[in-house]
């Protein structure tokens, strides 16, 4: 977390540029003066986020306080800028803030790459590359979006690169905000209106509509809004909102007297270390509930330097909280790699006393050495600031040193893939062994490596090519934006795929057949979202999507719908979906077939992919009895008699078990091929191997394309 962004710079010696703030005139932002207290501030809410990483296994909520002085310290500069009449230079701005974030964080993600590759399994690789260009591109929260990350899900497939989401946040809101407050200090201007009450207009607009996108959309998919830009930026403008008001607060705050600014030190002081004590701030923020930290640094900040010992700002002005200011960004960048790494390579899933007071040292000896051997030169190289052009030449050169070796690396891994792939009918058979016929390849090889390569585990996803367009393309936004369909001509046959991740797997049987019969299979899952029609069984986001679901394919009916009519929950028991009863009536009634899948294995106590690294395919760590997870019978095979009896269209049991658990036990590999993707998923390869078996459960059903 870097408030490099502001542009102003504290004496010699003090720490770096972020240290620096207005502080205030009646009539806008005050001349720039250097608060050592902020500058405290900023290396206690590091010192809290490093600490609860390491001991506790929490976040403390220090990272809305960067956010929130982030925002605080560049909007001063950029305010006191336009009430001078000074003109924005965005360009410049914008060049010399990337040039010094962007150094630190090059020679950190190439360090992690080299750790992770002497202590990480391969299988999480792949992941780890795209975090790596995600966190030097200030993407990486959209990457961990779009992988369906929770960040309160601490385990062994934990990024070291994943608290890159949140500079990565501060980044593009770096980006923003002086576009922002060029912008209206532009029509300010042409208005005849002062830039300063523009500005507290427009960021009271920009955080009120953020902190209302942050309250619904933490209710209702609180892992996607920790990470939305859009939902954090209310902390942001609360932070610019603070910056643009300070001289009024600080002159209410003065004529109150000493003893008040005091106390308001301490309280805030006290509520900021007690935050993620507290609170659960990684599974209910970022909602109205992270004013909570925010709240408590304005305490701080508005009390201001009280110049009496034994307050909470001289505590924070003393050599210690200087020095960790000073490294705080460096600190923030390197702890957690470190422990990542540590954990990874030893095995364990925590610190312990000793360990972690070795890993908090050797956090602050390197960021250190960051900060005097890399951050501090590049940000005072008066080479580089003496033009744009200069400054951005220096952010391009670090960015793209960060980025060659890890899009070098993906192309290697991709070209290992390709080749794998060219062999996999000869040597990766899956579960065409499992056939009562089965020949082996004449040439194959019986060293052949595993499929998928556990470098490339985790893209082995199953997925439909070209978004849903025509007569067929949902009209829903939401259903829109998501389905996705395989090539073919508009009037071919479709079968629908709806449910969750785990039925979209059980697609890479589906998809071969279709193909091979001239059918499209168009894909309408939802992420942690079995088809539940009519159930709040998920939460209201999942309900909406099953709705909006159940009508399109009432409104445009398909040849065909496949989707799991029972659910492995996390116990594990298997249970009749809840709700399906009522949606196979509404499908079958319109004359809809259906393919009705049992649910995949979901191995609650393994991690496959780790426990096929350390232990092989061989150990029966790594093996789990079919009837730990499944019921003895099917749970849904009266229903869906009935349901086919009832019914003017045909209902299909499909059941995949015996594939994946042969003779009763689930294996991580079966014919050369990983089964499972994770403990949740079973692996696209696999399931490809699968499509033959599944023809032979159609015809035995009389199922015809």
């Amino acid at each position: 977390m870097s408030g490099a962004a502001a542009g102003t710079g504290p004496p010699p010696g003090t720490g770096p540029s972020a240290a620096a703030a207005g502080a205030g005139v009646a009539s806008g932002p005050a001349p720039r003066r250097f608060r050592p207290e902020l500058h405290g501030l900023r290396g206690a809410a590091i010192g809290l986020v490093v600490v609860y990483h390491v001991f506790i296994g929490r976040v403390s909520g220090g990272v809305d306080v960067f956010l929130f002085i982030s925002a605080f310290l560049l909007t001063g500069t950029i305010a006191a800028r336009l009430e001078r009449g000074d003109r924005v230079h965005v360009a410049t701005l914008l060049a010399r803030t990337f040039k010094r974030l962007l150094a630190p964080a090059a020679v950190v993600v190439l360090a992690t790459l080299a750790g992770a590759l002497l202590w990480m399994p391969p299988s999480t690789w792949t992941n780890l590359l795209d975090d790596a260009v995600g966190s030097l591109l200030h993407v990486q929260n959209w990457v961990l979006i779009d992988r369906s990350v929770d960040y309160a899900a601490h385990d062994s497939g934990t990024s070291p690169l994943q608290h890159f989401w949140s500079l990565s946040v501060q980044g593009q809101i770096f980006v923003l905000w002086p576009l922002l407050m060029a912008g209206t200090g532009l029509v300010a201007r042409a208005l005849g209106r002062r830039p300063h009450r523009a500005l507290v207009l427009m960021f009271a607009v920009v955080g009120a509509a953020s902190f209302a996108w942050s309250v619904w959309s933490t209710a209702v998919d609180q892992p996607v809004a920790y990470f939305d830009t859009a939902a954090r930026a209310w902390e942001f403008a609360a932070g610019s909102l603070l910056a643009l008001l300070m001289p009024r607060l600080e002159r209410a705050m003065a004529a109150r007297g000493i003893v008040l600014r005091v106390l308001a030190g301490w309280l805030g002081l006290a509520g900021l270390i007690s935050c993620g004590i507290i609170l659960d701030v990684d599974g209910v923020f970022p909602g109205w509930i992270a004013a909570w930290p925010l709240a408590c640094a304005a305490l701080i900040l508005v009390a201001g330097c009280t110049g009496v010992r034994g307050s909470a700002d001289a505590l924070l002005s003393t050599r210690p909280a200087a020095f960790l200011g000073d490294v705080a960004y460096a600190l923030y960048l390197v702890h957690w790699p470190l422990l990542v790494l540590w954990l990874s390579g030893s095995g364990r899933e925590s610190a312990g006393l000793l360990d972690g007071a070795v890993l908090i040292v050797l956090s602050l000896v390197l960021a250190h050495l960051l900060t005097k051997l890399v951050d501090t030169p590049v940000r005072r190289w008066p080479w580089a600031d003496a033009h744009p052009a200069r400054a951005g030449a220096v952010a391009a050169l670090a960015l793209v040193t960060g980025l060659a070796p890890a899009v070098g690396a993906q192309q290697v891994l991709e070209h290992r893939r390709a080749e794998a792939e060219a062999r996999a009918s000869r040597d990766n058979p899956g579960a065409r062994v499992l056939a009562e016929d089965y020949t082996p390849h004449p040439e194959a090889d019986p060293d052949a490596p595993v499929l998928p390569a556990p470098e490339n585990a985790a893209r082995d996803w199953v997925f439909a090519p070209e978004p849903c367009e025509g007569d067929r393309a949902p009209r829903d936004p939401g259903l829109r934006e998501s389905c996705t369909i395989t090539p073919g001509d508009e009037d071919d046959p479709v079968i629908v795929v709806v449910g969750s991740s785990r039925m979209e797997q059980h697609a890479g049987a589906i998809i071969p057949l279709a193909e091979q019969n001239g059918w499209r299979v168009m894909m309408l899952w939802q992420k942690s979202c079995p088809y539940s029609p009519g159930t709040e069984n998920r939460g209201p986001e999942c309900a909406a999507h099953n709705d909006a679901v159940a009508a399109y394919l009432e409104q445009t009916p398909p040849d065909a719908v496949a989707t799991s009519t029972t659910l492995v929950t996390y116990d594990p028991e298997e249970r009749v979906s809840p709700g399906i009863e009522d949606g196979l009536s509404r499908l079958t009634e319109r004359g809809i077939p259906v393919l009705a899948f049992r649910d995949q294995p979901r191995l609650v106590d393994v991690q496959p992919t780790e426990c096929l690294e350390e232990h092989g395919a061989d150990s029966p760590l790594c093996t789990v009895p079919a009837a730990d997870i499944f019921a003895p019978e099917r749970p849904d095979a009266e229903l869906l008699a009935r349901a086919d009896a009832e019914g003017p269209a045909p209902v299909v049991p499909v059941d995949m078990t015996p594939l994946y658990c042969p003779e009763g036990t689930c294996r991580p590999v079966i014919g050369n091929v990983a089964v499972y993707l994770d403990e949740d998923h079973i692996s696209g390869t696999y399931a490809r191997s699968t499509s033959g078996a599944l023809q032979d459960q159609l015809d035995a059903a009389g199922w015809r394309w």
